[in-house]
């Protein structure tokens, strides 16, 4: 179900969405600064929309951008993209390319309250380099994949969002295992039925091997998992975790029946919220399919939007 948080990245940043060349009135011979319509958004509309976490402060503006952007990666772009478009000549010229500092007022929005701003320092950002600030922070998804794909429609956006969020809940869901098979092989557990134990807990008792069977499917059960059965089997884990760490006094046999019935009562309220059992939220498309899936996005966004530019060279 989309958040009013994706409504209004989608809805700001469709508002503050601006072209090199949105204020050059055309003239008979166009030159190529009338003919460059590459979008950008300001520092400090994103920094209002996504907070200094993620943008930095107004005074450190070229350095965290440099942050994001390396010589490597530039050098790792091929001397024409399959458009037939030149990258920049040097770092330099990408760099600058894709990031334009300018003296503006305006206000920005933060936890300490409303700042106003009097000629201070602003920048343009390109597309390109609005998802490359954002890459980082997994929890930015919707707003990466929102630069990723222009045109898109908001459903379109959102349906993307919910089915590639699989990636990173699994990579979470991961590392609770991690930590709790640790727990279990220090006690000498029978692995192999220690973890059968939390399958049956999560999907009632229903043989996990029996559902992949259903499904036409092989492999990890976790790498099939929706998102809603992920989420809700990754914070029974850290709950889990959580009391253990807490309670030095538990003893093991008291840990796997914590667990277990932190998996039944995430598995019932997984029902409750959202009308659907575990079993029910299995996924044709692998964790590794879709994975790979957004990793050709992402290399068909940076071969078009990495040769975009908000001046010439």
């Amino acid at each position: 179900m989309a958040t009013k948080l994706h409504e209004e990245t989608f809805n700001t940043l469709q508002h503050t969405k601006h072209r090199v060349n949105e204020n050059i009135a055309p003239s008979l011979f166009p030159t190529a600064d009338e003919l460059n319509d590459t979008e950008y958004w300001l520092f400090s509309d994103l920094y209002n929309l996504f907070g200094e976490q993620y943008m930095g402060t107004p005074n450190k503006i070229p350095d965290t951008f440099l942050s994001t952007i390396n010589f490597s990666e530039f050098n790792k772009l091929p001397a024409t993209n399959p458009d037939g478009e030149k990258r920049a000549p040097d770092y330099h010229a990408f760099y600058s390319g894709h990031m334009a500092t300018f003296f503006n007022d305006y206000t920005l929005k933060s936890p300490r309250g409303t700042i106003e701003k009097r000629g201070a320092m602003d920048a343009k950002f390109t597309r390109y380099a609005c998802w490359k600030i954002l890459h980082p922070w997994t929890h930015t998804l919707f707003a990466q994949l929102y630069f990723m794909t222009p045109d898109a429609t908001f459903a379109e956006l959102y349906n993307a969002s919910y089915k590639y969020s699989r990636i990173y809940q699994r990579a979470e869901l991961a590392e609770y295992n991690k930590t709790i098979n640790g727990i279990a092989n220090r006690h000498h557990a029978n692995m192999r039925e220690f973890n059968a134990s939390l399958h049956r807990a999560f999907f009632y008792s229903t043989d996990h091997h029996a559902i992949m069977d259903a499904y036409n499917l092989t492999g990890n059960i976790l790498d099939h998992m929706g998102l809603l059965s992920l989420s809700a089997r990754k914070s029974a884990l850290y709950r889990t975790i959580r009391k253990w760490d807490t309670n030095k006094n538990m003893s093991f046999r008291q840990f796997t029946n914590l667990l277990y019935n932190e998996l039944v009562d995430a598995r019932v309220k997984m029902i409750q919220d959202t009308g659907r059992a575990p079993e029910r939220d299995i996924s044709k498309q692998s964790i590794q399919q879709i994975t790979r899936e957004l990793q050709q996005r992402e290399r068909a966004f940076v071969n078009k939007f990495a040769y975009q530019h908000l001046r010439q060279g």
